[in-house]
Parts: structure tokens; sequence; C-alpha cells
């Protein structure tokens, strides 16, 4: 594997389209899982690291990242259950997620579980959401982060989950840890607006430029996205589609954002120095087409590379 994506896999309960509300089904799901499918799919050597029960949702769990050709070798089994994410979609608003969480697999995972060591083809690690929050996973995964980010690009995406911050401060502070590890950091308007009510979008990127960045990116819905870099900034428009949900529209970016720099070998702590506008540009546009597709479908189900191949530009 050449990314290893760590933090929660999940299962989302999504309603049915054109259904009767109370008509639901399950898929699975959890941010770091959906961009390690989506990575996957799009033809990007991944893994995974986290913790999955070994319930029946567990096993269902794993037995998708297999066939989606997920290396899975770092996962830790437990006999904790699994976390499941009861999802409400509203046309033109994010998706509402209420979560069934105390005791879970996911959020369970301990210092003493992760590997001593990497395998020195991971060129990268991808950190994000929740399993940053929580605790023991936290702070497991912030150790992980610390002792990598020298030898690997370290990415972010903090998708935010308001009502799972149990201390604010202290999600802050260990945000702050990532955003000064971190050579790519990724952000929604809703991630910012809990970050800093102010919107000082501009003021953070330079900050974390300043420190270990290459690229901060942030999405902005229909309003597309705008990056930074030390060379300038790049904004790109979004792509007109017919919206079903947005349910890991942001993971799918992320994915895309990421294969894309994968196979223009700039993700390694060598040649990540050495993006070009040219990089970036291109980058947005391979992820901003991986998220319209995915809304153009129910749930997380990012595309693989002949879906990107065929949606226009």
């Amino acid at each position: 594997m050449h990314i290893l994506v760590c933090g929660e896999a999940l299962v989302d309960v999504v309603p049915v389209p054109g259904s009767n509300p109370s008509k639901t089904r399950s898929i699975p799901g959890g941010s770091p899982y959906n961009v390690a499918v989506g990575l996957a799919r799009l033809g990007v050597p991944t893994g995974f690291l986290g913790k999955i029960s070994t319930d029946e949702s567990g096993v269902r769990l794993i037995d998708h990242l297999r066939r989606q050709r997920v290396e899975t070798s770092h996962i830790v089994r437990t006999r904790r259950p699994t976390t499941v994410a009861r999802v409400t979609t509203t046309p033109g608003a994010e998706p509402d997620y209420a979560f069934e969480i105390e005791g879970t697999a996911d959020r369970s995972l301990r210092l003493d579980e992760i590997p001593k060591s990497l395998p020195e083809h991971v060129r990268a690690l991808h950190f994000g959401s929740y399993s940053l929050a929580l605790e023991p996973t936290a702070g497991a995964l912030e150790a992980l982060m610390t002792r990598e980010r020298e030898r690997r690009v370290v990415s972010l995406d903090p998708n935010i989950r308001p009502r799972l911050v149990v201390d604010p401060a202290a999600y802050r502070r260990r945000l702050k840890h990532g955003f000064a590890s971190a050579h790519i950091i990724k952000l929604s308007e809703s991630d910012l607006a809990w970050i800093d009510p102010q919107k000082r979008f501009e003021r953070a990127a330079r900050r974390w430029l300043k420190a270990r960045a290459e690229l901060v990116v942030f999405t902005r819905g229909s309003k597309g996205a705008i990056a930074y870099t030390t060379k300038g900034t790049i904004e790109f428009p979004s792509l007109d589609v017919e919206v079903v949900d947005t349910v890991g529209a942001g993971d799918a970016f992320m994915s895309g954002l990421l294969a894309t720099l994968y196979n223009l070998d700039r993700l390694d702590s060598v040649t990540i120095g050495h993006l070009s506008r040219d990089d970036v540009r291109h980058a947005l546009d391979r992820a901003s087409q991986a998220a319209a597709i995915t809304c153009s479908r129910q749930g997380a189900n990012p595309p693989t590379s002949c879906d990107l191949e065929k949606h226009p530009r």
C-alpha cells in the first residue's frame, strides 16, 4: 500500500429515495473509511488502519474493504459493537448525523495497538473526522501522526461532527497540533465555522503554510473550492450535477485530490514540496469531479477511474 488511511469505520443508515421516510438501508461509511474506498476505486494502493468490530456489521465493513482491494492488515478487531450513524438528508443542506457511538469499536483504538513501525512503501497517511475527537483513538492517532510526519506526507480533513465533541477546548488543541503537522489540509465551510466562527480562512491557511503545509484546500459546496499554496491562490468552480444527496461528497473530493497528487508523483515527503499551480488545478479538477459524481448517487458511493473519465468537465 502507498497511502494508509487512519480512523473510523461505521454503518450509515440512510433513507431510501422516493419512499416512505421511515424506510432506510444500511451502507458502509465513516469519513476515513470512505476515503480509503475512494482511493482504491481510483487505482491507488491503499490500506486502512482502525478498529473494527467482529459483529455482523464489522464483518460487512471488512468484506467491503477487501472487495475494493483496500489492504486490511493494520485493522484491529474487537467484540465491541459497530458505530451506527443515522443520516437525515435535506435538499440544499449538509446531511445531519445522529450517532450511536457509546462503547463502540472505532473509538476504542489504543496507543499500544498502533504498529511500532510502518512499511517503507507507505508514502502518505490520511487522518480525519471524529476519530481525532474521541479517546482513546484520538490520542493514539495523534501519536502516530507526530511520529510519522517527518518521514511521510500527512493529510488531514477534520470533517468535524460537533455533536460528538465532548471537550471542545481539548479538541481544538488537538486540531491545532494536527494542522501544524499536516502537509495537506482540507476543510469545509462548516468545519471552518466551528473552528473559527469569524471564518478567517485565508489567515489560517497562511499560518499553516508557514508551518508544514504545502496545500490547504477550502471546499465551499456550490461555490467550488479554493486552494492555497506557497506559490499562490487558486479558485476552482463547482461542477453542475443533479444532486441526490451530499453524503460522502467531501470524502470523495479528498480521495480525488490525494489520488491525483499520487498519480502526479507529488505524494511523498520530498516531492510534495514541488507542487506547481498546474498540479493543484488538475488535482482540484479531479477532486471536484469525484465529489460531483458522488452527489449524483445515494450515500457514500465514490467513483472509479472509469467513472471520472466518462464524467464531463
